[in-house]
């Protein structure tokens, strides 16, 4: 259980990180999370957690109108922690709180902090494998978003790293190891990609594939279906990074064999559905493409195969060991998508359930591919919310 924080100074809010509350709730400890955003807001996206949290919400300007009808409306047996925004309104709230004698704290950097903290977990490897490399699956646990670390000796390749790349600088320096390599395993929608920023800072190859109708302007390093990446170092038995074309999601989706039997898969396949083809607006084109892909790209990978994806629709798809993954013969049985047999009916099928995808989807496709420069202010903006990349979620790209 994590430790409490200190009680505030006089004069100061009291306060919990993002880290520590997921912890907390993740643990099924008994609290009451406030959530004093408007209504719009708090229907659109909530924190979540892997265990139930019992969730008030009341939003701000009812306290402001009414502190002491509000403040009857929570109980005094529990700690209270209190969520807005960015943390100045729940910090308002918190103190009102306090005032009238709730043990209460207040969600520092609110539901943005939410949405841009990054959880590695490990994934766990045999013993053979263990010896010669590890893979960290760093979960953004506000957006459902995966990226990966990927090392062997003193060497390490990340995958899909999201804007707020000295995070993964310091990830990858926490390991004793330095980034040789960054790759994207296609051209995000949802958020924006730290490929290009991250590659530029180590001064290391970057890779994305943009495809037909992308008009792709970062500087790349050409890799081939099917070329072998090579990772080790000096300290290093070796390891084998395998370049797979897995075209569908986009026309330049790519998936990373690590080893034997880790695939890195994009959003390809997650480890509950098919990732959508229609964010560039070609939704049947690309779903046949995706239907090839599923069909004849991944087939001849055995079950054992583990899919490690690039995001995931909800809390309940986190294992037991706190990584999303699936054993790729389990997805073969379970995913509707899967068992569908010609090309006609499985177009159909992901076509039939996709909704418009936020607006800002495509102003996100355009920085990604180089064509805009984007304001941290309004990168924040696109980024509010779970993704939706998924066929078939509402919240899943």
């Amino acid at each position: 259980m994590p430790e409490r924080l200190e009680e505030a100074t006089p004069g100061e809010t009291p306060g919990t990180d993002v880290a520590e509350l997921i912890l907390r709730i993740d643990a099924g400890e008994r609290l009451i999370l406030l959530d004093v955003r408007n209504d719009e807001e708090f229907q659109a996206w909530r924190l979540e957690g892997r265990q139930p949290v019992e969730t008030l919400h009341i939003p701000y300007f009812a306290f402001i109108e009414d502190t002491e009808g509000c403040v009857a409306r929570l109980p005094r047996d529990r700690e209270v922690v209190v969520l807005c925004a960015q943390g100045g309104s729940s910090a308002m709230v918190v103190n009102m709180l306090r005032e009238a004698g709730i043990h209460a704290r207040n969600v520092q950097g609110g539901m943005v902090a939410y949405g841009e903290y990054l959880e590695p977990v490990k994934v766990p490897l045999s013993g053979e494998e263990a010896s010669r490399f590890e893979i960290w699956q760093l979960n953004r646990r506000g957006k459902g978003c995966l990226s990966y670390v990927v090392r062997s000796g003193d060497e390490a390749v990340v995958v899909d790293p999201t804007r707020h790349v000295e995070r993964y600088e310091a990830f990858v320096r926490q390991l004793g190891a330095r980034i040789v390599r960054v790759l994207d395993t296609h051209i995000q929608a949802d958020h924006l990609s730290g490929g290009p920023l991250l590659a530029a800072r180590t001064g290391t190859p970057y890779f994305v594939r943009g495809g037909l109708g992308f008009d792709l302007r970062h500087r790349t390093e050409p890799l081939r279906d099917g070329e072998e990446l090579r990772l080790g170092g000096e300290r290093g038995v070796g390891l084998r990074v395998r370049v797979i074309a897995t075209p569908g999601h986009t026309p330049g989706s790519t998936s990373y064999l690590i080893g034997e039997r880790h695939l890195l898969t994009g959003d390809t396949i997650f480890v509950g559905g098919v990732g959508r083809p229609d964010l560039g607006g070609h939704a049947a084109e690309w779903g046949r493409a995706l239907f090839r892909t599923l069909k004849e790209r991944l087939a001849p990978l055995p079950d054992g195969t583990v899919v490690l994806p690039a995001h995931y629709a909800g809390v309940e798809e986190i294992g037991p060991g706190r990584v999303v993954s699936g054993g790729l013969g389990d997805l073969r049985r379970s995913v509707p998508e899967l068992q569908l047999a010609t090309e006609e009916a499985f177009v159909e099928a992901v076509t039939a359930t996709l909704k418009t995808p936020p607006a800002s989807y495509s102003d996100i496709i355009r920085a990604n591919l180089g064509l805009a420069a984007v304001d941290p202010e309004k990168a924040t903006e696109w980024e509010l919310g779970k993704n939706q990349c998924a066929v078939g979620a509402v919240h899943a790209s």
